[in-house]
């Protein structure tokens, strides 16, 4: 079935609702994204950096959430042409990219990940245009280019000290539409390890937050608590990562023994 769907459906969530939901998937099974399908998310992020995915698993997990409704969104594990294209051929409307320090290096995600003008992917009509038969994709080649371009967001990390020092010259640049943060490793990378409300660590995600606003870019953060992803919510991100399939999958079991073994 063909639609005219050349919108990102992260981006629509933001227009429609003020912010987008998300969550981090690990474990490779579609069957997963069909489990968190009917919870209200807005997107998952594949997390090839960190879960056990080869190729296919990847594109299986892609298809789930997109015939789910879910926006998918690859986190790549390693910022090479081969990640990026595969990801993007296969259908993924977004691609977070890890552990980027040098400048050159977010310029160059950009070359990867982008049609001309703005960048220099590799061109074909993949899945994620249904071999070319969507609506959107079947014009002329530089409009399905143009297209393709808005449909897929490109999010460096700033998890890097390298990456803080340059934020305001890294959203400023063509092509790149918006920051997801690593906490984390952005702690860890200032000296401060998982100090989330140190000063020096709040000044940090506030500058990272002004320059997206400034630039009109998306700005994106992991959050470990649903306390913690309202936080950043009301401070003004547009899109939060909740937690892991694996971390949330523990919790519930091991909350589900711990009420039916409470005494009474």
């Amino acid at each position: 079935m063909q639609s005219n769907r050349t919108k990102n459906r992260i981006r629509e969530a933001i227009a429609r609702k003020g912010n987008a939901i998300g969550t981090f998937l690990g474990i490779s099974t579609p069957s997963i994204v069909e489990a968190v399908s009917d919870s209200g998310l807005d997107y998952v992020i594949i997390d090839t950096e960190h879960g056990t995915y080869d190729l296919s698993a990847v594109s299986d997990m892609i298809r789930a959430a997109d015939l789910s409704g879910l926006c998918p969104v690859v986190r790549i594990s390693d910022p090479t042409h081969q990640e990026i294209q595969h990801a993007v051929d296969n259908g993924a409307e977004g691609i977070i990219v890890p552990c980027l320090r040098d400048l050159d290096d977010f310029y160059k995600i950009v070359e990867q990940g982008k049609f001309a003008p703005i960048g220099n992917r590799g061109f074909i009509k993949g899945r994620g245009s249904r071999f070319g038969i969507e609506d959107w994709a079947s014009g002329s080649l530089e409009a399905y280019m143009e297209n393709s371009n808005e449909k897929v967001l490109l999010l460096p990390q700033c998890e890097t000290m390298e990456a803080l020092e340059h934020i305001e010259e890294i959203v400023a640049i063509e092509g790149i539409d918006g920051v997801f943060v690593g906490p984390f490793d952005l702690s860890i990378s200032m000296g401060i390890p998982g100090q989330f409300n140190h000063p020096q660590f709040c000044n940090a995600m506030d500058r990272i937050l002004s320059a997206c606003k400034k630039t009109g870019k998306i700005c994106m953060t992991f959050t470990s608590t649903a306390e913690e992803a309202r936080t950043y919510i009301k401070r003004g991100y547009d899109a939060v990562a909740n937690s892991l399939d694996s971390i949330i999958f523990a919790q519930a079991f091991k909350e589900m023994v711990e009420r039916i073994t409470k005494q009474q």
